[in-house]
Protein backbone atom coordinates (compact mmCIF):
# COMPACT_ATOMS: atom_id res chain seq x y z
CA UNK A 1 0.00 0.00 0.00
CA UNK A 2 0.99 3.55 -0.50
CA UNK A 3 2.44 5.18 2.14
CA UNK A 4 1.29 8.57 1.13
CA UNK A 5 -3.01 7.05 -0.12
CA UNK A 6 -5.49 9.02 1.12
CA UNK A 7 -9.27 8.38 0.14
CA UNK A 8 -10.27 11.24 2.31
CA UNK A 9 -7.86 13.64 0.52
CA UNK A 10 -9.18 12.20 -3.13
CA UNK A 11 -12.53 13.20 -1.49
CA UNK A 12 -12.00 16.81 -0.57
CA UNK A 13 -10.25 17.12 -4.25
CA UNK A 14 -13.03 16.57 -5.98
CA UNK A 15 -15.32 18.22 -3.73
CA UNK A 16 -13.29 21.32 -3.62
CA UNK A 17 -13.12 20.68 -7.33
CA UNK A 18 -16.95 21.02 -7.69
CA UNK A 19 -17.39 23.99 -4.91
CA UNK A 20 -19.50 21.52 -3.15
CA UNK A 21 -19.92 21.74 0.85
CA UNK A 22 -19.82 18.81 2.49
CA UNK A 23 -23.50 19.71 3.67
CA UNK A 24 -24.46 19.44 0.36
CA UNK A 25 -22.38 16.10 -0.44
CA UNK A 26 -24.30 14.32 2.52
CA UNK A 27 -27.58 15.03 0.91
CA UNK A 28 -26.61 14.15 -2.84
CA UNK A 29 -25.47 11.11 -0.89
CA UNK A 30 -27.69 10.33 1.31
CA UNK A 31 -24.59 10.63 4.33
CA UNK A 32 -24.30 12.39 7.24
CA UNK A 33 -22.31 15.85 7.29
CA UNK A 34 -20.52 14.13 10.18
CA UNK A 35 -19.93 11.13 7.86
CA UNK A 36 -18.57 13.56 5.30
CA UNK A 37 -15.91 15.15 7.61
CA UNK A 38 -15.01 12.04 9.41
CA UNK A 39 -14.32 10.14 5.76
CA UNK A 40 -12.28 13.07 4.74
CA UNK A 41 -10.11 13.30 8.09
CA UNK A 42 -9.61 9.85 7.01
CA UNK A 43 -10.64 9.27 10.42
CA UNK A 44 -13.43 6.27 9.22
CA UNK A 45 -13.20 3.98 6.27
CA UNK A 46 -15.95 3.82 4.33
CA UNK A 47 -17.87 0.77 2.91
CA UNK A 48 -18.28 -0.12 -0.27
CA UNK A 49 -21.73 1.13 -0.26
CA UNK A 50 -20.47 3.99 1.13
CA UNK A 51 -18.03 4.83 -2.17
CA UNK A 52 -20.65 3.78 -4.19
CA UNK A 53 -23.43 6.31 -2.68
CA UNK A 54 -20.22 9.17 -3.01
CA UNK A 55 -19.16 7.82 -6.51
CA UNK A 56 -22.67 7.89 -8.07
CA UNK A 57 -23.07 12.02 -6.22
CA UNK A 58 -19.64 12.96 -7.70
CA UNK A 59 -21.12 11.03 -10.73
CA UNK A 60 -17.60 9.54 -10.67
CA UNK A 61 -16.43 5.36 -11.31
CA UNK A 62 -15.84 4.28 -7.87
CA UNK A 63 -11.88 3.70 -8.89
CA UNK A 64 -11.08 7.42 -8.73
CA UNK A 65 -11.65 7.12 -5.04
CA UNK A 66 -8.14 4.44 -5.55
CA UNK A 67 -5.92 5.29 -8.51
CA UNK A 68 -3.36 8.07 -9.15
CA UNK A 69 -2.46 9.88 -12.45
CA UNK A 70 -0.17 7.72 -14.93
CA UNK A 71 0.61 8.01 -18.43
CA UNK A 72 1.69 4.54 -19.00
CA UNK A 73 -0.13 2.45 -21.70
CA UNK A 74 0.47 -0.87 -19.14
CA UNK A 75 0.52 -0.68 -15.78
CA UNK A 76 2.87 -3.06 -13.37
CA UNK A 77 1.94 -2.62 -9.42
CA UNK A 78 3.94 -4.23 -7.34
CA UNK A 79 2.26 -6.68 -4.58
CA UNK A 80 2.15 -3.98 -1.14
CA UNK A 81 1.57 -0.95 -3.24
CA UNK A 82 -1.95 -1.07 -3.62
CA UNK A 83 -4.23 1.79 -1.75
CA UNK A 84 -6.13 -0.15 0.66
CA UNK A 85 -9.70 0.77 2.55
CA UNK A 86 -10.70 -1.04 5.18
CA UNK A 87 -14.28 -1.07 7.04
CA UNK A 88 -16.29 -3.45 9.06
CA UNK A 89 -14.78 -6.58 8.19
CA UNK A 90 -13.75 -5.96 4.66
CA UNK A 91 -10.78 -4.97 3.17
CA UNK A 92 -10.84 -3.37 -0.59
CA UNK A 93 -7.76 -2.61 -2.82
CA UNK A 94 -7.69 -1.12 -6.23
CA UNK A 95 -5.55 -3.04 -8.64
CA UNK A 96 -5.83 -0.97 -11.52
CA UNK A 97 -4.55 3.22 -12.27
CA UNK A 98 -6.68 4.40 -15.17
CA UNK A 99 -5.39 3.72 -18.55
CA UNK A 100 -6.53 5.80 -21.80
CA UNK A 101 -9.99 4.49 -22.65
CA UNK A 102 -9.53 1.87 -20.20
CA UNK A 103 -13.39 0.43 -19.11
CA UNK A 104 -12.08 -2.23 -16.79
CA UNK A 105 -11.86 -1.58 -13.12
CA UNK A 106 -10.42 -4.50 -11.03
CA UNK A 107 -10.46 -4.60 -7.18
CA UNK A 108 -9.24 -7.00 -4.93
CA UNK A 109 -12.08 -7.53 -1.85
CA UNK A 110 -11.08 -9.71 1.58
CA UNK A 111 -13.89 -10.59 4.07
CA UNK A 112 -14.22 -11.81 7.17
CA UNK A 113 -16.34 -14.20 8.47
CA UNK A 114 -19.92 -12.57 8.45
CA UNK A 115 -18.61 -9.47 7.12
CA UNK A 116 -21.16 -8.38 4.27
CA UNK A 117 -21.00 -4.99 1.95
CA UNK A 118 -21.96 -2.09 4.62
CA UNK A 119 -25.44 -4.37 5.82
CA UNK A 120 -28.10 -5.59 3.47
CA UNK A 121 -28.43 -2.34 1.56
CA UNK A 122 -28.13 -3.06 -2.36
CA UNK A 123 -25.79 -1.68 -4.99
CA UNK A 124 -27.03 -0.33 -8.64
CA UNK A 125 -24.79 0.80 -11.45
CA UNK A 126 -23.97 0.62 -15.37
CA UNK A 127 -21.91 -1.72 -16.87
CA UNK A 128 -21.43 -5.66 -16.05
CA UNK A 129 -19.36 -6.99 -13.06
CA UNK A 130 -17.17 -10.19 -13.06
CA UNK A 131 -16.38 -12.07 -9.78
CA UNK A 132 -13.55 -14.69 -9.68
CA UNK A 133 -13.83 -16.54 -5.79
CA UNK A 134 -10.11 -17.08 -4.93
CA UNK A 135 -10.71 -18.26 -1.37
CA UNK A 136 -12.88 -19.44 0.56
CA UNK A 137 -16.82 -18.74 0.21
CA UNK A 138 -19.02 -15.52 -0.42
CA UNK A 139 -22.73 -15.23 -1.60
CA UNK A 140 -23.56 -12.92 -4.24
CA UNK A 141 -27.18 -11.62 -4.04
CA UNK A 142 -28.59 -10.44 -8.02
CA UNK A 143 -32.27 -9.24 -8.25
CA UNK A 144 -33.13 -11.77 -5.15
CA UNK A 145 -31.33 -14.55 -6.19
CA UNK A 146 -28.57 -16.10 -4.17
CA UNK A 147 -25.67 -17.23 -5.43
CA UNK A 148 -23.34 -19.18 -3.53
CA UNK A 149 -19.58 -19.03 -4.92
CA UNK A 150 -16.67 -21.14 -3.69
CA UNK A 151 -13.45 -21.16 -4.55
CA UNK A 152 -12.57 -21.14 -7.94
CA UNK A 153 -16.11 -19.76 -9.18
CA UNK A 154 -16.92 -17.02 -11.70
CA UNK A 155 -19.92 -15.14 -11.88
CA UNK A 156 -20.78 -12.74 -14.29
CA UNK A 157 -24.06 -10.21 -14.50
CA UNK A 158 -25.34 -7.03 -15.92
CA UNK A 159 -25.02 -4.68 -12.94
CA UNK A 160 -28.32 -2.82 -13.79
CA UNK A 161 -29.27 -5.14 -11.32
CA UNK A 162 -29.35 -4.84 -7.41
CA UNK A 163 -27.13 -6.74 -5.88
CA UNK A 164 -24.99 -6.77 -3.02
CA UNK A 165 -22.40 -9.06 -1.20
CA UNK A 166 -21.80 -11.13 1.79
CA UNK A 167 -19.84 -13.58 3.81
CA UNK A 168 -22.16 -15.38 5.95
CA UNK A 169 -19.42 -18.35 6.84
CA UNK A 170 -17.10 -18.87 9.49
CA UNK A 171 -13.74 -18.34 7.10
CA UNK A 172 -12.17 -15.48 5.66
CA UNK A 173 -13.65 -15.42 1.62
CA UNK A 174 -11.10 -13.19 -0.90
CA UNK A 175 -12.72 -12.35 -4.58
CA UNK A 176 -11.61 -10.07 -7.66
CA UNK A 177 -13.74 -8.18 -8.21
CA UNK A 178 -13.93 -6.33 -11.97
CA UNK A 179 -15.96 -3.36 -12.87
CA UNK A 180 -16.91 -2.57 -16.49
CA UNK A 181 -18.01 0.72 -17.25
CA UNK A 182 -19.20 1.16 -20.99
CA UNK A 183 -18.07 3.77 -22.94
CA UNK A 184 -14.59 4.71 -21.12
CA UNK A 185 -13.24 6.69 -23.66
CA UNK A 186 -12.04 10.37 -21.92
CA UNK A 187 -9.76 11.94 -24.79
CA UNK A 188 -12.44 14.75 -25.00
CA UNK A 189 -12.82 15.59 -21.57
CA UNK A 190 -9.26 15.48 -20.69
CA UNK A 191 -8.44 17.85 -23.78
CA UNK A 192 -11.41 20.59 -22.30
CA UNK A 193 -10.98 20.22 -18.63
CA UNK A 194 -7.01 18.93 -18.30
CA UNK A 195 -6.92 21.44 -15.17
CA UNK A 196 -9.98 19.02 -13.89
CA UNK A 197 -8.42 15.43 -12.97
CA UNK A 198 -11.27 14.25 -11.71
CA UNK A 199 -13.50 15.14 -14.54
CA UNK A 200 -12.22 12.64 -16.95
CA UNK A 201 -13.74 9.57 -14.68
CA UNK A 202 -16.69 10.80 -15.00
CA UNK A 203 -19.03 7.60 -16.06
Amino acid sequence: MADNFSLGEKLRQIRSERNISQRDLAKLSGLSPNSISLIERDETSPSVATLQSLASALNVRMSYFFEEETPSSALHIKSGERPKVESHGTVIEGMGKTLPFQELEPFSVTLEPKAGIGGERQVVHSGHEFVYCLQGKIEYVIDGKVYLMETGDILIFEATLPHLWRNPFEEEARFLLVLQTPNASREPVQRHFSSHPSVKHIG
